[in-house]
This record gives structure tokens, C-alpha cells and sequence, in this order.
């Protein structure tokens, strides 16, 4: 087990991720069904596709992302590292990468939104106001990747949930001003949005200069570094590059085959699939640290340890909140949106699935990045996720539903799970039996236990027309899924753990 200390800061951590998340979740519903209302689902699709044809430039900053995690965790951990170096080394390349995205979403990102995609007649002046606004927001945020990485190597996740919280307020400030402008409502939508982005970016900046060791910029002239960073990102750069086209290449295959219409659905469902999965995400963002650092420090028992209770905890804390969710999909989208765009539930459920499967692979990737081994596991994994674009096409082509296109994404997350599990046990003394064993098999059984519930509440309960019906339902649910849980799927140390965890949440008072 770890030290009564460490357990506190992680109980600490997780607790300010959710409480970041859970304030962000209903701002960004809240905000979410003004902005549809505001813009209409053509104005709303047309935002959502934009800005995934600026994000797709940005495939090179995503692999220093995570080298810049990576490394700057790694530096925590040693004995004698240096963070004020490689945070000023990180910072640099980032500036130049900003350049870069700069470039090209001016030249070829322009071409390809005024000539291959569909927008409405009369609103392409609109769309390019739109992408020129997007460019400078996606500029702030591959500028503010060196100090968000610091902040999460110290594991000031407190601080994370404040600025969390400020970001939401000032989301929240967008919809009172979208409601009075006089000013076409998109345009200006994109105008507020990226100022919010830079002033969250200015708050980071502060703090990590102010607050964090490390924080300083220094004048960083060591190219055996900077090769380092770019050697380890030059093989991230297939990972990113494939996450990103699969993920702008479906919204463009969308538009190709189905219309704008079906992108304000593929937004609001990735939006409704982030509420949920943020739960998970919190909660292995204040693990990753810690399981880049045992690498450092090379304590593999412990490592071991941790990878298979943060993927099994992930999938369970998904799998609790999802059910009820799907179960009462219709309802809840009815009660947040009122009218939604077609194929918006059906694009929900199946992502939420993905994303569901996907949660076990956080901590095995985290743990093959803090390895540096990693030229072999990004060729096969990238080949994998591209698989998705041809097959995507294929059901487009032949006029499939377009749900299908992402029942192909939930079956090639479940490969790449076994795809990461197989390069784990590669690069390090990692045990896939172990992890079967106490993993995989506990999540069978709580399935097998799971089914039957479901289906009975699929054949003999109607979904909720009502708020009191809604939360009856739901907590029956959560509550069985829960005891299932607890009893199939955790072991008896695990119990132990969590009841000690939820203690030091109590009484921990440190800072």
C-alpha cells in the first residue's frame, strides 16, 4: 500500500479534480442549451466543424502534450532533476509550434474550409470570422501546455479546480452577453470564447511564475534536451496525429455524408460523453503523476499496483454513472435541450460505449510513456486507430446509418486496450495475468451480475417522463450497481482502501 501521506494527496488531488469537473459538467450544460437555442442547430454544427479543422493542425503540439507531461513528471520524481530546465525547453518548442499551427491553418486549413466542406448558403463570411478567432484560441491553448503540465507534475490539482471554476464562470458570462448582442450571434460567440481562453491562459502563466518552482523561463541552450523531447515526441507525433484524424476525420466524414445538422448532434453527444467521462478523467489525472514517478523511482510492484486499480476503478466509476444515463437518454436530452438535432441519442450511446471500453487504456498508456520506449507501440496503435477512417467511410458510402461509424470506434478501442497490454508487458516487468486476474475477471463478473438488471429495467420499466421518476430510477440503479460492485468487483484490500481513502477525505486538514 502507499504511505498514509501519499494517499491523503491523491484522496486530496481526486477530490479537487471532481469538484473542477462537476461545476464545469453543469455550467457547460447549462450554457450548452442557450448557445443551440442562440445559434440554431446550423450555426451550432457550423462552430463545432470549424473548430475541429483547426484542432486537426494541431496533431504536433498533442504528442509534446504529453512528452511535456511526461518529462516534467519524470523530473519531479528523480533524484536530480531539473524542472526549471525542461519546463523553459518545453515552453520554447511549444512557441514554435504555435507558429507552425499558425501557418498552416492559414494556408491549407483555409483552402479546406472554403472549398471541401458544406456550410449554409450566405454563411461563409461568418465561418471564416469564426476560423480566424479559433486559430488565436488554439494558439492560447498550445501556449498554456507547458504551465497546465507543471502545475499537474506538482499535483496542485486545488489549484486546477480553481481556475477550472473561474473558466466556468466566465462561460457562463458568454451566454448573458450571446443573449444581448446585437451582433451576428456566432461570430460573436467565437469572439467570447477566445478571450476566455486567453485570460484562463494568463492565469496559468501567473501562478506557475509566481507559485511553482520551476516556473521561471530560462534561457535553455541544450540540444541533447531539446533532441530528448523531440526524439520522444517524434514518435508521439503518430499517436496524436492518428487520435486527432480519427476524431476530426469522423466529424468530416459526418458532414460529407449526413450534413451540418448531424455535427450539432455529434457535438452535443461528445458533449453529454465529456460530462461523463470527466468523472474518469479527474481520477486518472491524479493518478498519472504518481504512476510516471514509480517508473523513475523503479518500484514495479507498486506499479503494478496502481495501474490495475486506476484501470479498474476508471471503468467502474464509468460503468456506475453510465447506465442510468443511457437508460433515461431520451428524457435527460428532452429536459436539457428540449428539441435536439436526429441521431443526437443515438451518437450518445454509442460513444459513451467507446469512451467506456477506452477507460481501461489510460493508465496503461501513461505507464508505456514513462518508458520512453515507445517507437513500436505508437506504429501499431496509430495503424489501429486509423482503421476507423476507411471503415467510417465504408458505412457512409453505403448508406448506413451513421451510428455505425462509431460502433466501429467502440470495437477498435477494445483492440487497442489488448494492443497496449501487449506492448506494457514489452517495455516493462508488467503482468497481463495479474492484470486478467484482477482486472478484466472482476469486471466480467460485475457485467454477468449487470446484465440481467439491465434488461429487466429495459423490459418492464418504463424510461422516466418526470424528474421524481427519473431520480427513483436512477438511484435503484446506482444503488444495485454499486453493491454488485462492491461485492464481485473489488477485493477485500481494495474495500479497505476505499474505506481508508474516504476517511482521509474527512480528515485530512494539510494543505
Amino acid at each position: 500500500m502507499q504511505p498514509a501521506s501519499s494517499n491523503r494527496r491523491l484522496a486530496k488531488n481526486t477530490l479537487a479534480m471532481y469538484i473542477r469537473m462537476l461545476f464545469l459538467m453543469f455550467i457547460g450544460f447549462y450554457t450548452s442549451r442557450v448557445v443551440l437555442k442562440a445559434l440554431g442547430a446550423d450555426d451550432f454544427g457550423v462552430y463545432n466543424l470549424v473548430g475541429g479543422v483547426v484542432v486537426l493542425f494541431t496533431f504536433v503540439n498533442s504528442a509534446m502534450t504529453t512528452a511535456t507531461q511526461r518529462h516534467l513528471s519524470y523530473e519531479s520524481g528523480a533524484v536530480e532533476g531539473d524542472v526549471s530546465k525542461v519546463f523553459s525547453a518545453c515552453l520554447n518548442i511549444h512557441l514554435i509550434l504555435a507558429a507552425i499551427t499558425l501557418v498552416l491553418s492559414e494556408t491549407i486549413g483555409l483552402w479546406f474550409v472554403n472549398t471541401q466542406l458544406h456550410f449554409p448558403e450566405g454563411r461563409m463570411w461568418a465561418v471564416n470570422w469564426v476560423y480566424q478567432f479559433t486559430i488565436v484560441a488554439c494558439i492560447f491553448s498550445i501556449v498554456r501546455v507547458p504551465y497546465n503540465a507543471l502545475i499537474i507534475a506538482n499535483e496542485r490539482m486545488t489549484f486546477y479546480a480553481y481556475a477550472g471554476i473561474i473558466e466556468g464562470i466566465l462561460k457562463l458570462a458568454i451566454v448573458f452577453l450571446l443573449a444581448v448582442s446585437p451582433l451576428d450571434k456566432l461570430v460573436f460567440y467565437a469572439l467570447l470564447v477566445t478571450v476566455v481562453v486567453g485570460v484562463v491562459t494568463a492565469i496559468f502563466y501567473l501562478y506557475c511564475k509566481l507559485k511553482l518552482e520551476g516556473g521561471t523561463y530560462v534561457n535553455v541552450r541544450d540540444k541533447a534536451l531539446y533532441n530528448k523531447l523531440l526524439g520522444f515526441s517524434g514518435w508521439t507525433l503518430f499517436g496524436s496525429f492518428a487520435s486527432l484524424a480519427r476524431s476530426q476525420g469522423l466529424s468530416f466524414l459526418i458532414n460529407i455524408f449526413y450534413g451540418v445538422v448531424l455535427n450539432a448532434a455529434l457535438g452535443l453527444a461528445n458533449q453529454v460523453n465529456s460530462a461523463l467521462s470527466q468523472f474518469v478523467y479527474g481520477f486518472q489525472q491524479a493518478f498519472s503523476p504518481q504512476l510516471t514517478k514509480l517508473e523513475a523511482s523503479g518500484d514495479k510492484a507498486q506499479q503494478q499496483t496502481l495501474i490495475d486499480r486506476t484501470s479498474k476503478f476508471s471503468f467502474f466509476i464509468l460503468l456506475v454513472l453510465s447506465i442510468p444515463v443511457l437508460y433515461n437518454l431520451h428524457y435527460l436530452l428532452g429536459v436539457w435541450l428540449g428539441d435536439y438535432p436526429e441521431y443526437t441519442y443515438e451518437f450518445c450511446y454509442w460513444i459513451v460505449i467507446a469512451t467506456l471500453i477506452d477507460s481501461l487504456s489510460g493508465p496503461l498508456w501513461v505507464s508505456i510513456f514513462a518508458t520512453g520506449q515507445i517507437r513500436s507501440y505508437q506504429i501499431a496503435i496509430s495503424i489501429l486507430l486509423l482503421l476507423n477512417l476507411p471503415l467510417a467511410y465504408l458505412c457512409g458510402k453505403m448508406g448506413w446509418k451513421p451510428q455505425y461509424m462509431f460502433v466501429c470506434q467502440a470495437l477498435i478501442n477494445l483492440l487497442a486496450v489488448a494492443v497496449r497490454l501487449f506492448y506494457l508487458k514489452r517495455s516493462t516487468s508488467f503482468s497481463i495475468q495479474q492484470f486478467a486476474k484482477d482486472v478484466i475477471l472482476p469486471i466480467f463478473l460485475v457485467a454477468l451480475l449487470l446484465a440481467p438488471l439491465v434488461y429487466t429495467f429495459y423490459k418492464y420499466v418504463s424510461t422516466a417522463t418526470g424528474l421524481l421518476q427519473f431520480l427513483c430510477q436512477s438511484a435503484i440503479i446506482v444503488v444495485c450497481e454499486l453493491g454488485i460492485v462492491w461485492l464481485l468487483g473489488l477485493s477485500r484490500e481494495e474495500r479497505r482502501g476505499v474505506v481508508s481513502v474516504c476517511h482521509s477525505r474527512g480528515t485530512y486538514t494539510g494543505r
